[in-house]
């Protein structure tokens, strides 16, 4: 049955995040390691992370990014080897995926894994071999009942050529539906943070159908910088002119767009007003984001929305991505991500961690919408 999701589930060193992601080029689908994202949410490794607060936390932060890619991400997962002992993680996954078992033979895996000191132990009061042994003795029945599929890759082989076998050997009504290509404008005036960080998720597997095939800045900005780097091959830095309307300064905006046709606008820390003129013409394939869950806080900027939520004491906030109108974070919502606020956070905590809810609602919105 299709579902949104190809779920890879497998012991450690099975190859779930190599050939996950080659799978994942051969099919033009969109790839999630749930360790790196996991690391992401974070903003520091497991290893670092597990160190000062144990594995049960781990695990429930782990939870919660299962649950949001099970319902807000589609294409290949890799899991992490431990994620299928969490009821709820089976659960949650199982809903909007089909599970995939990576099986290769195990004597390679095991020969593998002792060579491998870059692992985090799950029990360091015994030898590396004990572990492994307890751990597939106790994982390799629930990873048989839980497959809907089986797939024997060699560990040691080339992992574009043992990922072209695992996609001929998936069922096609397993596939999850794939992405349309987007050719994608971004404008920015600012750091480039988000825009940044989507770049960042493209190289760990996401938004795989994204060209970005415009850059524009209303002045020297790091964002500048940041698509460089990226290759963007159209840069373009319109600065306004003094007394200049703001109709015609979106004149030469609208332009540069009817000449590269994009699918998409993101506007990413863009400080600028667009006019009556642009919002006709472009408006509803322009997506700005603000940082709360609107109509919460609209009509707020950056620093302000955080530092009210923060004195409201509000128990969520998050991010909206809407399409652009005329009136000021009142167009039509295209993703909305929300989160928790902790207590003790700055408004510089709130803000990265706002933040990076912007970067996943781009992604999903990118390769989905």
């Amino acid at each position: 049955m299709q579902k949104q999701n190809l779920v890879l589930v497998g012991f450690r060193g099975t190859g779930k995040t190599v050939f996950g992601r080659e799978v994942a080029k051969v099919l033009n689908l969109p790839f999630a390691d749930l360790d790196a994202e996991v690391e992401f949410v974070l903003g520091e490794s497991i290893d670092d992370f597990v160190e000062k607060h144990g594995w049960q936390q781990f695990r429930e932060v782990e939870q919660r990014v299962a649950h949001d890619f099970s319902r807000n991400f589609s294409g290949i997962v890799a899991t992490g080897a431990g994620a299928i002992e969490n009821s709820k993680n089976l659960q949650n996954l199982k809903k909007t995926g089909n599970f995939l078992w990576m099986n290769p033979k195990f004597s390679d895996v095991r020969k593998f894994l002792l060579k491998d000191t870059s692992r985090p132990r799950l029990n360091p009061d015994i030898s590396l071999a004990q572990e492994i042994d307890q751990m597939w003795a106790q994982r390799k029945d629930i990873y048989s009942a839980i497959a809907d599929h089986e797939v024997c890759p060699d560990i040691f082989g080339d992992p574009a050529e043992e990922a072209r076998k695992i996609a001929e050997q998936i069922p096609k009504n397993f596939l999850p539906p794939t992405p349309k290509k987007k050719r994608v404008a971004v404008f920015s005036s600012s750091r480039g943070t988000v825009f940044r960080g989507i770049l960042e998720a493209r190289s760990r597997g996401r938004v795989p159908n994204v060209e970005f095939v415009l850059f524009v800045s209303d002045r020297d900005c790091e964002a500048v910088e940041v698509a460089k780097k990226a290759g963007v091959s159209n840069i373009q830095i319109v600065k306004p002119r003094a007394g200049e309307e703001r109709e015609e300064y979106d004149r030469e905006i609208i332009n540069l767009l009817r000449a590269e046709n994009p699918d998409v606008i993101c506007c990413l820390g863009w400080m600028r007003i667009f006019s009556k003129l642009y919002c006709e013409q472009f408006g509803s394939v322009s997506w700005n984001v603000h940082p709360s869950l609107l109509p919460a806080h609209a009509g707020l900027m950056n620093d302000e929305v955080h530092r009210r939520v923060l004195e409201n004491e509000e128990k969520w906030t998050g991010c909206t991505i809407h399409r652009i109108e005329e009136k000021v974070d009142a167009g039509e919502t295209v993703v909305q991500r929300k989160i928790l606020v902790n207590p003790e956070y700055t408004i510089e905590d709130l803000k990265l961690a706002v933040q990076k809810q912007e970067i996943l609602g781009f992604c999903e919105a990118l390769e989905r919408k």
